[in-house]
């Protein structure tokens, strides 16, 4: 057995993992991004329905600026969440 063999042989399966990690991540990351998407959807057209006066109350509070931040908090949360799990399937790390 020469060196470029027993390469291979060991970089296969970590290929494997990683590749296969990477699809699991970029399954769920992209699965929870389009349903925040669509909770922002909805929380968009309702809050457009609103009576103006409430409409201008919110604004002046800063409700527009607080769920943009709540939404982009939560999507960051799952994007860290499933790099961590990524990274802890390639290297097979327990948790």
């Amino acid at each position: 057995m020469n060196l470029a063999t027993f390469l291979l042989g060991l970089i296969g399966p970590l290929a494997l993992r990683v590749l296969t990690a990477i699809g699991i991540s970029t399954v769920t990351f992209t699965g929870v991004t389009t349903g925040v998407q669509a909770l922002i959807d909805s929380v968009v057209s309702n809050y457009a329905s609103l009576p103006a006066d409430v409409l201008g109350l919110c604004g002046v509070a800063g409700v527009p600026q607080a769920l943009g931040i709540i939404a982009g908090a939560m999507v960051a949360r799952v994007g860290l969440w499933a790099a961590v799990n990524a990274t802890r399937f390639v290297t097979g790390a327990s948790s």
